[in-house]
């Protein structure tokens, strides 16, 4: 039997992206091939903690904004 999985459309630094239902943050991240190091992730306007990537999952429609951490000043 094959398997069929759904996908959901997002939003992720304005741009339109196609990824698995029930997929968490860092299954985004590894889907988008991003490494978790030195980023933040916003959900709607809503700062995730790293510690709840895991847990946190994205809805359809959601606005995600990732933030990668520059060196230098």
């Amino acid at each position: 039997m094959e398997l069929i999985y759904k996908k959901m459309t997002i939003n992720v630094n304005n741009q339109s992206q196609s990824i698995l239902e029930n997929s968490s943050i860092k299954k985004l991240l590894e889907q988008l091939d991003i490494l978790p190091n030195g980023i933040a992730i916003a959900i709607n306007n809503e700062v995730i903690s790293k510690e709840k990537w895991e847990q946190t999952m994205i809805e359809n429609d959601d606005d995600i904004v990732i933030i990668k951490a520059t060196q230098g000043g």
